[in-house]
């Protein structure tokens, strides 16, 4: 069980660096680098599966240390689950007042 959980993590921690870095690293450097928004090509991350995963590894992993990091690490993976639910609450709520629509409350 150790050595699965250890691979879930992994796995998940790569994979959710990945849309990590996809969300709020690569337009930065590719503005820091001369680019435009025009010529930025936007690339979506792999859903559901960094997180899924890491949040199985949580129940196998032995060191309460790991256990924390998974934990935490899944916050941040925007291909997420919770941040999809996030963002449906978001814009249910502000989403009118964003856009610069009329707001019916």
């Amino acid at each position: 069980m150790t050595i699965s959980g250890i691979v879930l993590f992994a796995l998940g921690g790569i994979i959710t660096l990945n849309n990590i870095c996809l969300s709020f690293v690569r337009y930065p450097i590719h503005r820091a680098r001369g680019g435009d928004r025009e010529t930025y090509r936007w690339v979506s991350g792999i859903p559901l599966f960094g997180s899924l995963l890491l949040w199985i590894s949580i129940g196998l992993l032995p060191s309460p240390a790991l256990k924390w990091t998974a934990g935490i690490l899944s916050i941040f993976d925007t291909g997420g689950i919770h941040w999809f639910a996030g963002t449906m609450l978001w814009m249910s709520l502000f989403g009118n007042r964003i856009r610069g629509g009329i707001d019916d409350r």
